[in-house]
């Protein structure tokens, strides 16, 4: 039988490391902590509406500072700065760095629709 025994996927093999913490006070630390030449993704799902749009806008600031990949998944109107995509109905948008809309969204991934 090829592949026997069954391997794991990868994830389970060499799981990510998630960390629990406050995006203001916290991130700052935690993103010091990426190494230089790696590629640093902030991701976050239906977190921002949780927040004072003052802490929305420091987050932003901050995130939109560092040397990383920003993936926002979240409601229209709730990532400071970013366009909203002339579509009704999507209740989120999967965004780049807080200035590229990628896609329609399910607020917890359970499907995407591509803009383009």
């Amino acid at each position: 039988m090829s592949g026997w025994p069954p391997r794991s996927p990868p994830a389970r093999r060499d799981p990510p490391v998630v960390y629990r913490g406050d995006l203001l006070t916290d991130l700052p630390a935690l993103a010091a902590l990426a190494p230089a030449d790696a590629t640093l993704v902030v991701f976050h799902s239906a977190v921002l509406a949780y927040v004072t749009p003052e802490d929305r806008q420091q987050f932003a600031a901050f995130v939109r500072g560092l040397r990383a990949v920003w993936l926002a998944n979240e409601a229209p109107g709730v990532v400071p700065g970013l366009a909203i995509p002339s579509y009704q109905g999507a209740p989120f948008v999967l965004a780049r760095d807080g200035s590229t809309p990628l896609a329609l969204a399910d607020g917890h991934g359970t499907w995407l629709q591509w803009l383009q």
